[in-house]
C-alpha cells in the first residue's frame, strides 16, 4: 500500500469506529447489569434520527447531539419498563423494537426530512504534537470531537464499572440478582439505571453517524451497526478498554473494504463482496467467542421469590 492509502484507511477507520464504540460501551453497561439489549440497533437509529431533527430545527450541532441523547433516554425508559418491570423476552422485545423504530423513522423521514438538504457536521480537530507523528498523526489525530470524546468515555466507564460501588452493584445484579436482592440492592432500580445510561450512550453513537459521517439522516442509516456493536462487546469480554480495540478492528475493516472497492488490482471482485466484509467478520467473532462467559443473570428477567 502507498502512504496515501494507509493514511486514508487509518483516518476512515478511526472515524467509522467511533459510533460502534459509543454503542458498545452502552451495551457493555446493559449486559453487566444483566440485560441484553438486542434493540440496540433501533436505539442507534432513533439517535441518528433525533440528531438530524435537532440540527434541522435548531441549526446547531450541540442541539442535534442533545436531541440524539434524548431519544436514548426515551428508548431506555421504554425498554426498561418492558425488560425489567414487565419481564418480557429480551430477544423478541429487542427485535420488535428495532422493527418499530425502523418503520417509524422511515415514515417520519418521508414526511419531514426527505426534502431537507444535508445538515451540518462536526469538523475534524487536530491534537497538538500527536498530529505531527508521520502517517499516524494526520490520520488518527485529526478527527471530530466525538471521536475523541468516546475514548474518554470508555475510560470513565471502565473506572466506574471496575473501581466504584456503582459498578460493583451493577455487576452484582448481573451475576446473581437474588444475592444482590438479599443484601438490600434494588435489582429493578439498578437495571433501570444501567439501561437508561446504556441507551443514552448507544443513541449518541447513532447521532455520531449523522453528525460526523453522513451529514444528514437517511432511512436505515445504521445498516446493522448495532448488531456489530453486540459482537464488539463479546469480543472485548465486557471490558471498555478492550472495546476500543475491538471497535477499531471493525472500523478499520470497514475502511479497508471501501478502499478495496476502488483498487484496480481487485476490480474483478463484485462490490457486494466487499460490503459484506464487516458482517462476515461479525459472524466470525460470534463463532470464535462462542464460549464467552456472559454474566450469569443476563437475559433472565428477575422476580422476587
Amino acid at each position: 500500500m502507498t502512504r496515501q492509502v494507509v493514511e486514508t484507511v487509518l483516518s476512515s477507520g478511526a472515524l467509522l469506529s467511533a459510533p460502534l464504540l459509543w454503542a458498545a460501551l452502552g451495551e457493555a453497561i446493559n449486559e453487566q447489569a444483566g440485560v441484553i439489549n438486542v434493540g440496540i440497533e433501533g436505539v442507534m437509529l432513533f439517535g441518528a434520527f433525533g440528531a438530524a431533527v435537532g440540527v434541522q430545527h435548531f441549526h446547531s450541532l450541540a442541539a442535534g447531539l442533545v436531541a440524539g441523547a434524548a431519544t436514548g433516554l426515551l428508548s431506555g425508559v421504554i425498554l426498561s419498563y418492558l425488560y425489567v418491570n414487565r419481564g418480557t423476552d429480551q430477544i423478541v422485545t429487542g427485535i420488535l423494537f428495532n422493527i418499530l423504530i425502523l418503520g417509524a423513522t422511515t415514515a417520519l423521514y418521508e414526511k419531514y426530512l426527505s426534502a431537507v438538504v444535508p445538515s451540518m457536521s462536526f469538523h475534524p480537530a487536530h491534537i497538538p504534537l500527536l498530529g505531527r507523528i508521520p502517517v499516524v498523526g494526520p490520520s488518527l489525530f485529526y478527527q471530530p470531537v466525538l471521536s475523541y470524546a468516546v475514548l474518554a468515555c470508555a475510560l470513565i466507564v471502565l473506572y466506574l464499572m471496575r473501581r466504584t460501588w456503582v459498578g460493583l452493584h451493577l455487576r452484582a445484579v448481573g451475576e446473581r440478582p437474588e444475592v444482590g436482592d438479599s443484601v438490600g440492592l434494588s435489582v429493578v432500580r439498578l437495571r433501570w439505571f444501567a439501561l437508561v445510561c446504556g441507551c443514552v450512550l448507544t443513541a449518541i453513537g447513532g447521532a455520531a453517524l449523522v453528525l460526523t459521517q453522513t451529514g444528514g439522516f437517511i432511512p436505515d442509516v445504521t445498516s446493522g451497526q448495532g448488531y456489530i456493536a453486540l459482537a464488539i462487546v463479546i469480543l472485548a469480554r465486557w471490558n471498555p478498554a478492550g472495546a476500543i480495540l475491538a471497535a477499531a478492528l471493525f472500523g478499520f475493516a470497514a475502511a479497508l473494504q471501501f478502499q478495496l472497492q476502488s483498487t484496480a488490482a481487485v476490480a474483478f471482485v463484485p462490490r457486494d463482496v466487499w460490503l459484506s466484509v464487516p458482517y462476515v467478520l461479525t459472524l466470525l467473532v460470534v463463532v470464535v467467542t462462542a464460549g464467552a462467559g456472559y454474566p450469569r443473570g443476563v437475559g433472565v428477567p428477575y422476580r422476587r421469590s
